[in-house]
């Protein structure tokens, strides 16, 4: 028996595709999402003794927003944390991690050179100030983590909105999450599926693959590192460390941010168990410590954000941390999108006329030159189903790169007034390419 007829089976509810008929004026939010949930390591990077910045970082950490983006698929607050001191990992087990780059990129930039310099020359005039944490094993003891929390099976359990039993349905499931994160018409979708139509077969499986499987973890480490402290440390050791390190050097304070990214693995023989087996138990409590669904690694990164001085700001030290931690957030994320496909996500056209314009730019580490497909969601008149289509691709012009960065009018307006730089005019990236053919609303992705 195949996926499709397990999930035929198991299904309480159906929809046709919602008609993505749209006004070419209008730009459109009717797309779908990846669906997010991120994860704090709360260890010696923001808990050192004295660290009331990390405090500042953590607070920040659980009370902003996901980016917009993204669908929040946070779990609870206690599973928002992750100390890896609690999770023992043996050398064979961090052995293991290294090599799980899928993106064939090489590993480098400041993060790794300050690594390797770390463990070199780490000592007592150093130590705070270089982090010389091995991310091998952070990786492997968040890997404990996930499995040991059986945190894909939660993630699962979310998407199916786990609640009380119903009994009319049978099943403490439903599918409500399904039709609204999928643009499904809820009206028609208990009949498609109740008919076994190909319309109803084809949208079970559009969900499962397009939109639980696109269901991502982002665990993310900080540490404040004093800016010259740290270029001492850098200078004493190698001057082209100090060389790279002179984006971070002066007077303040960096936040460094380390994300780890893994991704729900939906595949066919875990999602029939989930349906014949599960969906139409009484409770969900057998499940949701099956061990059924796995996370699996993509890949890490790291990213720098600097804490502007409060000499030039009136702001004060708990906001500037605050504004910094937010943006080394948005920047790991977006060089995480970057780095690694199956994680880009999908932006709105603005406008075409007189300029293609997008609402995206230094926040997603927009950069000149940076090459975009524009895709045109196409309906397949059978199923209903939403593909996209490429119709042409654009470039990021210079020099017309929107600065979208958290508090980043607020900065500028700040810098004017004294007199170390200007409030930014444009208020979305231009790219240039041909107009034909395209129009607001149509959906951009970043391409290699």
């Amino acid at each position: 028996m195949n996926k499709l007829t397990f999930m035929l089976a198991a299904s309480l509810v159906a929809s046709s595709i919602a008609s993505f008929a749209q006004d070419k004026k209008q730009i459109a939010n009717d797309y779908m999402r990846s669906s997010l949930y991120t994860i704090i390591v709360d260890d010696h990077g923001i808990n050192g003794d004295g660290n009331a910045k990390g405090a500042f970082i953590k607070e920040t950490f659980y009370k902003t927003p996901l980016p917009e983006k993204f669908n929040d698929h946070n779990l609870e607050t206690a599973l928002r944390s992750f100390k890896p001191s609690a999770y023992k990992v043996t050398e064979a087990e961090i052995a293991a991690v290294k090599g799980k780059d899928d993106s064939g990129a090489k590993k480098g930039g400041l993060g790794k050179s300050l690594g390797k310099f770390g463990k070199s020359v780490a000592s007592e005039t150093t130590a705070g100030v270089v982090d010389t944490t091995n991310t091998d094993k952070v990786t492997a003891q968040f890997i404990k983590f996930l499995n040991q929390n059986n945190i894909g099976d939660k993630l699962v359990a979310k998407w199916f909105n786990d609640g009380k039993y119903n009994a009319t349905t049978k099943s403490p499931y439903n599918m409500e999450l399904i039709k609204e994160r999928g643009l499904y018409n809820a009206s028609a979708f208990d009949k498609d599926i109740a008919e076994k139509s190909t319309r109803g077969k084809a949208m079970l499986e559009d969900a499962g693959e397009n939109l639980v499987g696109n269901t991502f973890v982002v665990g993310l480490r900080f540490n404040y590192v004093n800016k010259e402290d740290m270029a001492k440390a850098l200078g004493a050791g190698s001057n082209s460390l100090l060389g790279q390190a002179a984006s971070v050097a002066g007077r303040g304070y960096v936040i460094k941010t380390t994300a780890f990214l893994f991704q729900l693995v939906w595949d066919e023989e875990a999602a029939a168990t989930f349906y014949t087996k599960y969906y139409f138990a009484k409770d969900s409590k057998e499940f949701l410590k099956s061990g059924l669904f796995k996370l699996k690694l993509v890949g890490t990164e790291t990213s720098w954000a600097d804490v502007q001085s409060t000499t030039i700001s009136k702001v004060s030290e708990k906001e500037l941390v605050a504004r910094a931690t937010v943006r080394a957030v948005d920047n790991v994320i977006a060089k995480l999108q970057r780095k690694y496909e199956p994680f880009r996500t999908k932006t709105p056209l603005a406008t075409t006329d007189p300029s293609i314009t997008a609402f995206i730019g230094m926040k997603e580490d927009v950069e000149a030159g940076d090459k975009f497909e524009v895709l045109e969601k196409t309906e397949d008149p059978e199923t209903k189903i939403t593909k996209y289509k490429r119709v042409t691709t654009i470039k990021a012009e210079k020099n017309k790169i929107w600065d979208n960065r958290f508090d980043a009018d607020v900065e500028q307006a700040e810098n004017a007034a004294n007199k170390s730089g200007e409030v930014q005019k444009i208020k979305a990236t231009t790219f240039s390419g041909s107009a034909k053919n395209i129009y607001p609303g149509m959906l951009i992705r970043q391409i290699d």
